[in-house]
């Protein structure tokens, strides 16, 4: 997934808290958001404009635009993972948001899961396995 499909799709499920979120749509969608933030921040840092209401204004939208589209993917993704999206709860603790960006760089379950099907259309191993391994769990009654 680019960068256009991934912004359009995050947009779009804005308020879609469940599913599940490939790597590429939350990798994107993170780096279109911090890269706004910091461009603004550069761009108010290197011109000659001085820090008030309404020079910050444009920023404090982009934000509050974003900020919701930015956790209904978070919550997606760590769905992908089969993790419920209470976990959110790390991101106010210490170390929690670096937790969480760890959480999001790990591979999505293969096939499909408790939240949905596989986002990237993955078929699930055949046989009974643990988790994304694809070792067979062995089983008394075999």
């Amino acid at each position: 997934m680019g960068p256009v499909r991934a912004l359009g799709s995050c947009i779009s499920q804005s308020f879609r808290w469940r599913g599940r979120a490939s790597r590429s749509e939350f990798w994107w969608f993170f780096l279109i958001y911090t890269g706004g933030f910091i461009a603004y921040v550069i761009y108010a840092a290197f011109s000659s404009v001085v820090i008030n209401e309404t020079t910050i204004l444009p920023v404090v939208i982009y934000v509050c635009v974003m900020f919701f589209p930015l956790i209904a993917v978070m919550v997606r993704r760590l769905h992908d993972k089969g993790l419920t999206g209470f976990l959110l709860i790390l991101g106010v603790v210490p170390f929690g948001q670096l937790a969480l960006l760890i959480l999001a760089l790990l591979p999505g379950d293969i096939g499909p899961n408790g939240y949905g099907d596989d986002p990237l259309g993955r078929s699930k191993p055949e046989g009974i396995t643990y988790g994304s391994s694809r070792v067979p769990l062995v089983r008394d009654d075999d």
